[in-house]
């Protein structure tokens, strides 16, 4: 890990960092603008002096704005360059070390909520991405099946078509393909998944202080209701939650005490001219429920007189956002397990037996099996393809 700069001022064109580099804090611009750059091809390869040229705007950061935050508390190399547009200073924020950042926020709270908010946005995006795969996989294991049955089906159809069946060539390779015994291996196994409520801590705050004013709610209450605009968060202090997913995938629990529920949209909306950021979903108590309920209104004020319990959320999402890549990671491999080890496969029967049949003229009859191949081949194609785009949505994502 790279250490922070120590100097606090930068000539036009100078960097801060380079895309890659892992940093050990954060960066506040106390003057001018920086520009935030992506490229494609290493810093290596292009050199300092044409990154900045060549490289694409991801934007740029003016007095009082953060760069580098999501990167720097989660450990991980930067996404972009940075580079001085202006004779421009900046003041380094400490990532790796927790004293040292909850002085900053007792000093300068904007800070911790301005990191807070960063979170909030990059999280909408990572969720939503995952919430695309994590759907995706469901819906593409349908699919699959449904493939490997039409695999299936037109093999049977050719076997009541040629004659004499065993010695008919197309039938032959279209059974020794390897599409044949993939499509009977997941026919085999095509039975239902059994699900069970998955529990979470929603960002936890490891410790909540008596001095703060709690409220109860009774179970079954709704804490956050679909499609309403995110105007408080609560902290956990005792009790369990539930986030309703609906369809087939199981609801989330929430128990663990310090667990915070609805801060993105209370975040965001914080950083917004006109709070419109709505709840996703309803969540509710299972059991009776006592939290601490931070209204939009009231957020900085709390975590002014707070900056431990600041720091403590703005770490709880770093770790939220870590777990939610590691699922998201895991959701991915088998996503292209489904994709490379299962779908191409058919893809590739399918398409075999739609260029086999389409060549004969022996029979007649051939026209409808081979016809049904090709459409069934198109068609795989293309869901191949979404799902490709899908998982490409990913490089879209915004710190």
């Amino acid at each position: 890990m790279k250490k922070a700069r120590e100097r606090s001022s930068y000539a036009p064109g100078d960097h801060v960092f380079l895309q890659g580099e892992v940093v050990d804090s954060f960066f506040k611009v106390t003057s001018g603008r920086f520009a935030k750059v992506y490229s494609k091809k290493p810093v290596k390869e292009l050199g300092v002096r044409r990154m900045l040229n060549e490289a694409d705007l991801v934007g740029i950061a003016t007095h009082e704005q953060l760069f580098g935050e999501i990167e720097a508390l989660m450990g991980q190399p930067q996404g972009f360059s940075v580079f001085a547009l202006d004779p421009s200073s900046i003041e380094p924020v400490p990532a790796d070390n927790r004293d040292a950042l909850q002085h900053v926020f007792a000093v300068d709270p904007r800070v911790g909520v301005h990191a807070c908010i960063s979170f909030a946005r990059y999280m909408k995006q990572f969720f939503s991405y995952f919430a695309g795969i994590a759907r995706e996989e469901v819906e593409l294991e349908a699919f699959i099946r449904a493939s490997a049955r039409d695999y299936m089906a037109g093999v049977n159809e050719l076997a009541g078509i040629v004659c004499p069946a065993l010695n008919d060539p197309d039938l032959t390779a279209a059974r020794e393909h390897k599409a044949y015994e993939t499509a009977r291996e997941i026919l085999r196994q095509a039975e239902l998944k059994r699900h069970s409520n998955a529990s979470v801590a929603c960002g936890v705050v490891s410790y909540v202080g008596k001095d703060v004013k709690m409220q109860t709610f009774r179970a079954g209450s709704l804490l956050c209701k679909e499609g309403t605009i995110g105007d408080k968060l609560f902290i956990i202090a005792e009790g369990t939650a539930e986030v309703i997913t609906g369809g087939s995938s199981p609801n989330i629990k929430i128990d663990t005490p310090g667990s915070i529920i609805g801060e993105i949209a209370v975040f965001l909306n914080l950083d917004a001219e006109v709070p419109d950021m709505r709840r996703t979903a309803n969540v509710v108590c299972t059991t009776d429920l006592t939290a601490i309920v931070v209204h939009l209104s009231q957020v900085e004020e709390f975590f002014l007189k707070q900056p431990e319990t600041m720091t403590k959320m703005l770490m709880a999402m770093v770790n939220r956002s870590g777990n939610t890549q590691k699922f998201c990671d895991n959701s991915e491999r088998r996503l292209k397990d489904l994709l490379y080890k299962k779908l191409g496969i058919l893809l590739e029967g399918l398409n075999s037996m739609a260029k086999r049949l389409s060549g004969r003229q022996d029979k007649i009859a051939l026209a409808r099996p081979a016809a049904f191949f090709a459409q069934r081949a198109r068609a795989v194609y293309n869901r191949f393809k979404d799902c490709l785009d899908i998982i490409a949505r990913k490089s879209t994502i915004k710190t």
